[in-house]
């Protein structure tokens, strides 16, 4: 067991994991902590939409709202629109995040009101009403500042240090000090690539993320103060990355690029263990399946404060990594309902999913998920994931 009276704990690598780990750490455990980054290596920095848990972490970590938004380039966000995921000429739809309080749902939905009509239980005073569009990058900047007591290293390594009691490795996708990389696949998820990029902003600023349904995967769009965050999700199975990266410039032919466009590879899957001996993943190394629903930053931020009140309260390694194998499979169930409820089959991607019915499955989650602040996507949620593909409340 790890709990012990200054531990010396090496996070290795930077970037938005690393540096919120850093700063938690810093505040609740103790610890002298040691991070180290490269200037080598690009942190990936394109995650900028939240679950509404972020304002949670950051007002435990001590930074008021009013600063870290102003730093962030941030906005509020209310919600996300989706469009073309029931079928490929769907109206839009918006999810805001209401809470299920005292079975609210099953009550209205007996009024026989329009879907549309859902977003009556929406309250900006309830808790967990909001979330934000934040520029990644610069939060991980904001909390590097922040932090008073972590010993900074710039150093591209090819090997651990020797004289830590705990390494926490941030390398993202690399996953390059992992010591068991045993793999856990959720089927069914074929999204596996992403063209990124940032336009100019100038249009008015939208409050909700925009999830709009391609013919081999999505389109996020991300309004912040001082840009546009876009990007093509889609499988290298069904389009090549050209064809994707021609079809994103398409879609986006209206805007201004501040860069060019930029791809990101992934597998599909978690670690097994994330935790194995001396070594533990937080961020993008511990996991990664798809970036829809906003839950990049959340599976962050779950993997520290997790890994935090495992240490400070004496848990075994394997403790952690039933949470996340847990915590995962739930965000696994969400995502991949988006797609196997859709009705569309103009592509060999959607025909893949045309073949699941998970009606009933959607209906199941929503009955055991009432705790809005025990479960990542709680009932509220998926009963307006039901009624967005008209799936008939059973």
């Amino acid at each position: 067991q790890l709990h012990r009276s200054r531990m010396k704990i090496c996070i290795v690598g930077g970037g938005v994991s690393g540096w919120w780990c850093a700063a938690y750490m810093e505040k609740f455990l103790d610890a002298e902590i040691t991070l180290i980054e490269s200037n080598d290596i690009p942190i990936l920095g394109v995650g900028e939409s939240s679950l509404p848990q972020i304002k949670t972490f950051f007002d435990a970590i001590g930074i008021e709202e009013s600063e870290w938004m102003k730093k962030c380039h941030a906005v509020y966000k209310y919600g996300n629109i989706k469009t073309g995921w029931d079928k490929i000429d769907g109206e839009p739809f918006t999810f805001t995040f209401w809470h299920n309080d005292n079975n609210v749902f099953s009550k209205w939905y007996q009024q026989n009101k329009s879907k549309h009509q859902i977003n009556e239980l929406y309250s900006k005073d309830k808790w967990g009403s909001v979330a934000y569009h934040l520029d990644a990058e610069e939060a991980s900047f904001m909390m590097k500042d922040h932090c008073k007591n972590i010993i900074h290293k710039v150093e591209t390594l090819s090997e651990l240090p020797e004289g830590y009691d705990l390494y926490v490795d941030c390398t993202g996708l690399s996953r390059k000090f992992i010591k068991d990389k045993s793999e856990t696949i959720f089927q069914d998820h074929l999204v596996n690539c992403a063209w990124v990029c940032p336009y100019e902003q100038t249009e008015e600023i939208e409050n909700y993320t925009k999830s709009i349904a391609r013919e081999y995967g999505w389109q996020f769009v991300i309004d912040l103060t001082n840009k546009i965050g876009t990007g093509y999700v889609f499988s290298s199975d069904y389009i090549s990355e050209d064809d994707a990266l021609e079809q994103f410039k398409q879609f986006n032919s209206h805007l201004k690029p501040l860069k060019e466009p930029r791809l990101i590879r992934w597998k599909p899957n978690i670690l097994t263990n994330a935790w194995c001996d001396d070594v533990v993943a937080i961020g993008n190394s511990c996991g990664f399946i798809d970036p829809l629903e906003a839950n990049a930053l959340y599976m962050t931020v779950y993997g520290i404060t997790s890994l935090v009140d495992c240490i400070n309260k004496n848990k075994s390694p394997e403790v952690y990594n039933r949470n996340m194998r847990r915590i995962w499979k739930g965000n696994s169930d969400f995502i991949l309902h988006h797609y196997k409820l859709s009705s569309r089959s103009d592509t060999e991607f959607w025909k893949y999913y045309s073949k699941f019915d998970v009606r009933k499955s959607l209906w199941d989650n929503y009955k055991i998920k009432n705790n809005k602040r025990t479960n990542l996507f709680s009932d509220a949620i998926w009963a307006t994931l039901g009624l967005y593909f008209d799936v008939k409340f059973i």
